[in-house]
């Protein structure tokens, strides 16, 4: 992580499958040391790992996945509670009727939100493009599912620019649609490459982020195109020129 605390980044997103594993100590002692904050905790690994699912037609899968939502909760907790991020985990869809599932996904919401909420963790529901998942592709559709669940009032919207640019007819009337909704945001070009290197014009969703006063963190979810070295070079460079 040092190379990120040097760039001049502020938080880190830990991206993890199952907490228990993680040596919690030499985490918090390491990001000490950078003064590095947590931006977000990222669960996706869970469903591609393990494949755990919201929505799965198995009850004990269901279980087992609010379950291992509410440990990333707790890791929150020890973390200073950042936010905590559902993406993949709530599932890929397909396995039932649409409805049934999406009855399923909002079941398993509520429980894991109301444990959140005891212990004062936000939580990001991150809209997802359909070449990857069936449910809440569009920032509406998320939306709806949080007014479903009962509008809980730690529940947000992760606005993504690459997935918005695949699923929102238009990302500033988006943003506008989601004020006050949005807790946190992914930036990525319209090809998940560093901003520039794509077709998204990021200053104007900067003014409208600024707009609508949206103040928390803006973090970078790209591919690690042409290489990994490529972004460790330019991750800063590329965010910095419109973020700050």
């Amino acid at each position: 992580m040092s190379w990120i605390k040097s760039s001049g980044f502020d938080a880190v997103e830990i991206i993890l499958s199952d907490p228990k594993l993680l040596p919690t100590d030499e985490i918090q002692n390491l990001l000490l040391q950078l003064d590095l904050a947590v931006s977000t905790l990222s669960t996706g690994q869970a469903a591609g790992l393990e494949d755990l699912s919201l929505m799965s037609p198995s009850r004990d899968v269901r279980v087992h996945t609010v379950e291992r939502l509410k440990e990333d909760i707790d890791f929150s907790v020890e973390l200073g509670r950042p936010h905590v991020t559902i993406g993949l985990i709530r599932g890929k869809g397909g396995r039932l009727s649409f409805e049934d599932e999406y009855a399923l996904l909002c079941r398993s919401l509520y429980e894991v939100a109301n444990y959140a909420h005891k212990q004062s963790v936000v939580l990001n529901l991150e809209p997802i493009n359909r070449y990857e998942c069936l449910h809440l592709n569009k920032s509406s559709a998320v939306i709806q599912c949080i007014e479903d669940i009962g509008s809980p009032e730690n529940v947000g919207v992760l606005f993504d620019t690459f997935h918005s640019n695949i699923e929102d007819p238009d990302m500033v009337s988006t943003i506008t649609m989601l004020s006050g909704r949005i807790s946190h945001v992914h930036i990525a070009d319209s090809n998940r490459r560093l901003p520039g290197e794509g077709h998204i014009d990021f200053h104007v969703l900067k003014e409208q982020l600024e707009k609508i006063n949206y103040a928390g963190y803006v973090s970078l979810e790209v591919l690690n195109d042409p290489s990994a070295e490529h972004i460790v070079e330019y991750a800063a460079e590329k965010l910095f020129t419109i973020f700050r």
